[in-house]
Parts: structure tokens; C-alpha cells; sequence
């Protein structure tokens, strides 16, 4: 029997949980893997392991069952991870390539990696960004992120086994947690709700492309569902399109709230770019995906549940 099972690394944050929702509302058969268990994710079954990446006995029993590895896992941001790169490397790198080490010997299974489009290009002046644009990142992170793309390329050079890179914007919506130093809309709903005056680095007129989580899941179904046997690291950038400064988000959260956002701007970080907005035509045109979710229905959505969890606390 073909195994059908969909391995989830790194299940336990933010788009990993939503996407184990949306998994298990279609009746897939699905595995988690993570160093840890937060934010109200099932304890440990059949389905959720809590173990590294490179745990090799614990791979020895999903691998078999898994046609499709999903690579979520992440544990820094630019901001964590800044002046430090072999923290960055330790906690991402290093464990994601002990198990990609592991993965060469399961030629049945495909990889999606999901990586970063808001870190991976560096500055740039264009419009918007295509995945040909050549990579440049500012920060560790960035560097990290593109480091683990190149050694994917190899892989599917030395193995013959497919993968997809996935190179998403900026998630936000509902289920989206408030932690420091980790997205700037919850973390804009955390001050506004608390009262607390909030450190802006820069003039506020970076800007960013803002992908409502959904839209991304739905993307990542469609790849999960259709993937091309034949990609060889092949590179999608998965955006909405549209590019709106941080002042711009301000005052939308504002109108959105009916309160002010008071701020404090502070000088600009070597780790942050100026403007990034992604060209997500390619992966429109290969597997017929459209974001849907405009930015202020989007937060709309998002504030509405961010009170609510407010409220129950």
C-alpha cells in the first residue's frame, strides 16, 4: 500500500496548528513532529511527537507512512537571531540539515520547505519581486533560510527526490498568538490592547506584503495535493501582492479598533530591508492559486479574535 501519510515539522507554532486543522477537517492522514508542544496543541499520540528533527528513531516510524514532509520548523526571526549566526545556525540550520541527511534515504517522499520572502531578497527597489531576483539577506535568519535552499538544491541533484520551496510574506490572522519579537500585527494588537507605547525601528514607511494565513494554507493543499514529482527545488513566492507601509498598518488597525496605536520610533535596524513585495504569479500560473483575503477584511478577522482571547484571559 502507498504510504499517503503528510509529516509536519515543526507543527506547534502558528501556521503549523492551522494547517493541522485544516489536515485533519479534509481526512488526511498526518504526522507532527516538533521540539516542543505550546499554544493548546495536543499532547503526545500517535499523530504529535515531540522530539528534534534529527531523531532518528522516531523518523524510522513516520518516514515510512509519509508521501509529502512539510518543513515548518523555525525558531528565530531576524530580530532574535541578529549578531548571533551560529545561534541561528545551531537552532535551524543544523538540525534541519541532520534531517534532510536522513531524508535521503526515503526516495517515495517529497519535501516542501517553507522559507521566507521577506527575508531571503535583501533591499530591493522593484515593485514587486520575482524568485529569479538574486537572494541578498540582511540578517542571520535570512542567511540561514537561504543557506538550507541551496542545500536542498543539492539534495535533489545528488537524490533524484523531489522538493518545493515555498517563499511566503508576511502570515497574520486568527490563532496568531502575541510573542515577542514575533509578527508585527500581534504584536501591534498586544500594545493597543494593553495601552503600552510601542517601539517603532525606522519611520515607519518600510513595506511589507501581508499574506492572511488561510490563503496560505490553502496554497499549501494545493502543493501538498498536486505536487510535481519532477521539481527539483523549485522556488515559489507565495504573497498577496500588495505592499503597505507600517504607518499604513497603523492606521488601518486604528480604524479597524477605533483606538490609536501609540508609538515611539526609534532608529532603523541593520537587519531590516526597506520594502519587500512579492511576484506570486508563478506559483498562480503552476498550481492555480490566488490569495483571496483583502488586508483589511484580514485584520478585521484577525482584531475580532484577538479580543475575544482578551477578553476570556
Amino acid at each position: 500500500m502507498t504510504a499517503q501519510g503528510i509529516l509536519l515539522l515543526g507543527g506547534a507554532g502558528f501556521v503549523g496548528r492551522a494547517l493541522t486543522a485544516r489536515l485533519k477537517a479534509l481526512n488526511k492522514e498526518y504526522y507532527i513532529l516538533g521540539r516542543g508542544v505550546r499554544g493548546g496543541l495536543a499532547k503526545p499520540s500517535e499523530e504529535h511527537h515531540i522530539a528534534s528533527l534529527d531523531n532518528t528513531q522516531v523518523l524510522k516510524v513516520l518516514l515510512p507512512r509519509c508521501r509529502v514532509v512539510v518543513h515548518l520548523a523555525s525558531d528565530t526571526t531576524p530580530g532574535v537571531s541578529a549578531l548571533q549566526p551560529a545561534f541561528e545556525a545551531m537552532s535551524n540550520l543544523l538540525p534541519s540539515l541532520r534531517f534532510l541527511e536522513i531524508l535521503q534515504g526515503y526516495s517515495h517522499i517529497s519535501l516542501v520547505y517553507v522559507s521566507t520572502g521577506g527575508a531571503i531578497y535583501g533591499d530591493s527597489h522593484a515593485e514587486k519581486i520575482s524568485e529569479d531576483t538574486h537572494s541578498a539577506p540582511l540578517s542571520y535568519y535570512g542567511a540561514g533560510k537561504a543557506a538550507f535552499e541551496k542545500f536542498i538544491h543539492a539534495y535533489t541533484k545528488q537524490t533524484g527526490n523531489g522538493a518545493i520551496i515555498l517563499r511566503p510574506s508576511n502570515f497574520y490572522g486568527p490563532g496568531q498568538p502575541y510573542r515577542p519579537g514575533f509578527g508585527i500585527i500581534p504584536t501591534i494588537f498586544h500594545h493597543l490592547s494593553a495601552r503600552k507605547t510601542m517601539e517603532v525601528w525606522g519611520d515607519g514607511e518600510t513595506v511589507r506584503d501581508y499574506l492572511y494565513l488561510e490563503d496560505f494554507l490553502d496554497c499549501c493543499i494545493r502543493v501538498i495535493d498536486q505536487f510535481n514529482v519532477n521539481d527539483r527545488a523549485a522556488i515559489y513566492n507565495v504573497g498577496s501582492g500588495e505592499g503597505r507601509s507600517l504607518n499604513t498598518l497603523f492606521s488601518m488597525i486604528e480604524s479597524i479598533s477605533g483606538n490609536r496605536v501609540e508609538r515611539k520610533y526609534r532608529p532603523t535596524r541593520a537587519v531590516d530591508v526597506n520594502r519587500v513585495v512579492l511576484d506570486s504569479s508563478r506559483i498562480q500560473n503552476d498550481y492555480s492559486w490566488k490569495p483571496k483575503t483583502d488586508l483589511y477584511s484580514g485584520l478585521s478577522k484577525a482584531w475580532t479574535w484577538y479580543q475575544t482571547c482578551i477578553t476570556a484571559k
